[in-house]
């Protein structure tokens, strides 16, 4: 086999997309690409297998019954089959009657299609792809905080020359190995309650393994917040100029000192004291989360917990810096960017904001939006929070029992200012401050513990 029988393309599976030659019958070979620089994962090298697979469906199945069997047919009778029985469904029922599930497998080319045409074509508001569990709570999250759902706002290559990435919930050394190429020289800090190959990689660099006991990360991160309050590790700079908010994130974590968070959480308070230390003091740093953080009951409020840690240290923004979520399927954050979401529409424009249905409906070629929303007693509860102009907002509402913020007024696009969010879940809280300790808010006033 030649070099021109092959076809340049990516493996399928993760975030990563590796780069990799795929022969006429499956062969699979490593190319050079920014995030996997010549190597790949076993499923890299072992996906071309199901190319040639005995079993692989390459001409379409119909059946006139489910208890009748399948039988082949052409591509033109079968599309002209689902066609009929889908007009034939609307027809009887209503557009909704018909739904439309995603993935994160799609191209962002496939993903747009399939997005305009369940909401043009079909009609329907039933959309919706396999994003939503996955990594719906880092999208409210960074919708909150930054004002757009963007994951990884960075390339992976931007890791090689960290000092220090702190994985929150995230195990890439067994779930995305070509990822660890990327870490090599970085002092890493992995917070997961197991003891991970990836964990294991943590302590070998020199950095930490902090173990939470299971559904207590949100502690962690906001004991770890407090260590960078009171400790002296804020970048008043970057809060007064580019968040919004604080002061009332601190109103929360100004409870959690790091000997109350450890009774609780089980990581030491010296350690989430020295992860705090060693982030403020590195000169290119980043804190990533994955799925471990995200996929709680409360997984938007422990992802607005360590984002407000990164907005505090002042790391989003700027280069060398940075806050992320690390994707899990393929093209999971296009399948969002294009509107594959059931309440957004391509470019993170929110289904229930008239002025992006407008847009989105001339850019389609119709007079007036056609994309079916949310019924309008669910619209005013679904819109996620503007960001003010210019800033992020630090999101808090109190230490116990979580009930939504009003939502601020829209800001003008363009906004570079970013949201500390944070909404704490029903931990109990007695104490504002450590009782032995004096503390002082971002503002300057002085709070002390009864």
């Amino acid at each position: 086999m030649g070099p021109d029988d092959r076809t340049a393309t990516h493996c399928p599976y993760c975030a990563l997309q590796c780069g990799q030659w795929v022969g006429p019958s499956g062969e699979v070979d490593a190319r050079e690409f920014p995030t996997n620089a010549g190597g790949m994962c076993q499923k890299g090298w072992t996906s071309g297998a199901l190319l040639a697979h005995p079993q692989r469906l390459t001409s379409p199945l119909v059946r006139t019954s489910r208890e009748a069997g399948f039988t082949e047919t052409g591509w033109d009778d079968a599309l002209s089959g689902v066609a009929g029985r889908l007009a034939a469904l609307r027809a009887e029922h209503g557009p909704d009657s018909v739904a439309v599930f995603g993935a994160g497998g799609l191209t962002n080319e496939k993903a747009y299609l399939l997005g305009k045409f369940a909401r043009v074509a079909l009609g329907t508001s039933q959309i919706d792809y396999n994003g939503r569990f996955c990594m719906s709570s880092a999208a409210a999250a960074g919708n909150r905080a930054f004002g757009v759902d963007r994951g990884l706002p960075f390339p992976v290559t931007d890791l090689d020359d960290a000092d220090l990435v702190v994985l929150a919930g995230a195990n890439v050394a067994e779930t995305m190995p070509p990822l660890m190429s990327h870490l090599t020289g970085a002092r890493l800090v992995v917070v997961d309650p197991r003891r991970t190959p990836t964990a294991e990689r943590a302590i070998a660099s020199g950095g930490l393994h902090l173990a939470p006991r299971p559904g207590t990360d949100l502690v962690l991160a906001l004991g770890m917040l407090h260590a960078a309050v009171v400790d002296g590790h804020l970048d008043l700079t970057y809060l007064d100029e580019r968040t919004t908010g604080f002061d009332d994130v601190w109103a929360t974590a100004s409870q959690w000192w790091p000997e109350r968070a450890e009774r609780v959480c089980g990581v030491a308070a010296t350690d989430m004291r020295t992860v705090v230390g060693w982030l403020a003091e590195s000169s290119r740093r980043y804190v990533l989360t994955a799925r471990g953080a995200e996929q709680h009951a409360h997984g938007v409020d422990t992802v607005a917990a360590w984002i407000n840690l990164s907005l505090a240290l002042g790391l989003p923004g700027r280069p060398g810096s940075g806050f992320g979520t690390i994707t899990g399927q393929g093209n999971g954050q296009g399948g969002r960017e294009h509107g594959q979401k059931s309440d957004q529409l391509p470019g993170y424009r929110h289904i229930t904001d008239p002025v992006a249905r407008q847009h989105v409906a001339g850019v389609w070629g119709f007079p007036r939006p056609r994309s079916p929303g949310p019924a309008a007693a669910r619209s005013s509860s679904s819109t996620p929070s503007a960001v003010p102009a210019g800033r992020g907002r630090c999101w808090s509402s109190g230490p116990t029992c979580w009930s939504p913020r009003p939502t601020p007024a829209p800001s003008p696009s363009g906004s570079t200012r970013w949201t500390c969010s944070s909404s704490p879940t029903c931990y109990p809280a007695r104490r504002r401050c450590a009782p032995t300790s004096c503390c002082r808010s971002p503002s300057g006033r002085r709070r002390r513990g009864p």
